[in-house]
């Protein structure tokens, strides 16, 4: 029988307060678990509709995914946040990128076409967060369940231009390279003066690329003009040596064990199974087609990794590309979008 959101909720809540050696965290993590399940049908379904989109935009990748169990823990548990297991809005997933704004705007134009019954969507690139993170976020609603009334499952999907993803990639690169989340708000007090430095330099880099777009800045820079943000970049101290740090790491830390596999022709679907540890990948190729076989082969590869805690692979993603070339957008390691990052803040400030 499927979980009804309300007891999904009530798990939530047990995972937050209860030890973990309790048998009432281990039923409530059962709970969790098969709720995330039953998002399987519903982010399929969005996919498959998200396809029809990317295929309108040559440039474009799509992606899907489920949040991973430990992913969807640290939402429940993370500090001045009452996230309900049952209204999360991101544990399906899909994600657009596109070339630049102007296919943005189309392509979220079509997306509202395709999914009717979409929420009020979150414009990070009209309003962009704190941090300095800019895409489009809208949370559309699909049936799918057992019985008379079916469930309506939220999916998030989030578009965003290459160049919102390249900041984005690389706040996690940064993450990994100094051992620091980044992505988590805390509160300024919180943070020690590196953190402090590695936050003030990202927003900084995404005003530059808000300039870049035309797009709106984000707070603090307000009425800021270009070669004031490109003077901050050159002269505050440190900012020069993090982007040279990010530099020489995409290829030290992040490097890209680039498979024969990627001089397939044409429009593809690709199922990457990365191991962060080992810097292994491996990657499966389905023609545009065998959507239904690439979702089952993606499926087993999560299974696989739940069920055998010795797999190499813990990070695995399926997307679709027009070009092979395209898949490093998607690619679960850094190393190309963290350089495309280091060259457009060094073109900017030139």
């Amino acid at each position: 029988m499927d979980v009804s959101r309300r007891k999904a909720t009530a798990a939530g809540k047990a995972l937050r307060d209860c030890s973990p050696e309790s048998q009432e965290y281990q039923n409530a993590l059962a709970v969790m678990l098969q709720w995330r399940e039953q998002h399987i049908v519903p982010t399929q379904e969005s996919f498959r509709r998200l396809l029809k989109i990317s295929k309108e935009f040559p440039g474009s990748v799509a992606t899907y995914r489920l949040k991973r169990q430990p992913s969807i823990l640290s939402k429940l548990k993370r500090h001045g946040n009452a996230f309900e297991l049952g209204a999360i809005d991101d544990i399906g997933g899909c994600r657009l990128i596109v070339d630049d704004i102007r296919q943005l705007e189309d392509a979220c134009q079509r997306m509202h076409d395709l999914f009717p019954n979409a929420k009020q969507p979150k414009n990070y690139i009209e309003r962009p967060e704190a941090s300095g993170y800019r895409s489009y976020h809208d949370v559309v609603q699909i049936q799918a369940g057992e019985g008379k009334n079916p469930l309506l499952y939220r999916v998030e999907i989030q578009i965003r231009t290459k160049l919102q993803h390249y900041w984005a990639t690389t706040v996690e690169a940064t993450g990994e390279i100094y051992s620091l989340d980044l992505k988590t708000p805390k509160p300024e007090e919180s943070l020690s003066e590196t953190e402090k430095r590695m936050r003030d330099f990202l927003r900084i880099a995404s005003a530059a690329f808000a300039i870049e777009e035309g797009t709106s800045i984000p707070a603090g820079f307000e009425g800021v003009d270009r070669d004031t943000i490109a003077e901050t970049i050159r002269s505050t101290p440190g900012f020069m040596t993090l982007l040279d740090d990010l530099e020489a790491s995409s290829d030290t830390v992040f490097p890209v064990p680039w498979s024969e596999k990627v001089h397939a022709e044409g429009a593809g679907l690709y199922l990457l199974e990365f191991s962060r540890a080992e810097q292994i990948l491996n990657m499966s190729v389905f023609s545009a087609g065998a959507l239904d076989i690439a979702i089952r082969a993606y499926q087993n590869a999560e299974n696989a990794s739940k069920t055998n805690e010795s797999t190499l692979f813990d990070n695995v993603v399926l997307v679709y590309a027009q070009n092979p070339d395209q898949l490093k957008l998607a690619y679960p390691n850094y190393s190309s979008n963290v350089q495309e990052f280091v060259m457009r803040v060094k073109d900017f400030i030139q």
